[in-house]
């Protein structure tokens, strides 16, 4: 079971004032990303709850055409991230949630490709069996809560940003350990409740960087979270100026939009 909680908002265009591609507004950025996000679940046992903020009537208007719960409000987007978090704690433990923001393309995939990814952690991610060749953080790798985030951003391949990492095979691609997310990601309910006071210091302007630094382990992990990206991406987040690459997401978008 996955758990979607959808924040959105089509009052402003973009947080960070950068272009949305193919010539999308905030409107077909918002229907072609939940649209996708659809997709992307058909066959997966879920629930999905949209958190919407100063929505218009013509967003009401579109989601009333799917089978979802509606929680509104004049949030602001701190207050969102805030309420999405005592969303997510209130689901059984086990349970994945996912945090979906309002401008993510999905492929059909992606969903499907993850659950065969965490269904088979104990063979993907195990402790290493020559512990000489191996500092002690490496041991610590297959007790690490996971924490998934769809898009492989490119950034991560600039000269500058280029680091060692963990690099996992499943079978449907490649997954390479991640020190950093926005706030679309999906983690389990009782990763989420046991690192409350986090997101919630994190929600205040939206502070993913201060996020990613408490919660997501490097090359040693103790109580931090192993992180985890997928190769190539199973999600793009809609601005010019951070498409995942190797895919065609405008074809995804111009399909969302017939």
């Amino acid at each position: 079971m996955v758990n979607i909680i959808f924040r959105t908002c089509d009052v402003v265009l973009s947080v960070h004032q950068v272009p949305r591609p193919f010539g999308l507004d905030k409107k077909q950025t918002i229907e072609v990303s939940f649209k996708s996000l659809v997709a992307a679940l058909i066959g997966i046992p879920h629930t999905i709850t949209v958190l919407g903020d100063k929505l218009s009537e013509d967003m009401r208007a579109f989601f009333s055409k799917y089978p979802v719960l509606m929680v509104e409000g004049d949030f602001g987007n701190d207050a969102s991230i805030r309420k999405s978090i005592e969303l997510a704690c209130a689901f059984p433990p086990d349970e994945w949630v996912y945090f979906c923001e309002d401008d993510y393309l999905h492929r059909k995939e992606t969903f499907r490709y993850i659950f065969n990814f965490t269904d088979n952690l104990s063979t993907i991610i195990a402790p290493p069996t020559r512990k000489k060749l191996f500092r002690k953080g490496n041991e610590e790798i297959a007790n690490a809560d996971i924490v998934v985030f769809p898009p492989d951003y490119p950034d991560r391949y600039s000269p500058d940003r280029r680091k060692q990492s963990y690099i996992f095979v499943s079978k449907d691609c490649h997954w390479r350990q991640v020190n950093s997310t926005t706030f679309t990601f999906l983690a389990k309910s009782g990763f989420i409740n046991k690192n409350k006071s986090v997101f919630l210091t994190a929600s205040k302007n939206a502070d993913d960087g201060y996020m990613s630094r408490k919660l997501f382990g490097k090359k040693r992990f103790g109580s931090k979270s192993l992180c985890v990206s997928p190769i190539p991406s199973l999600a793009c987040h809609l601005h010019t100026t951070s498409m995942s690459a190797l895919i065609d997401w405008e074809q995804i978008a111009l399909d969302c939009l017939k």
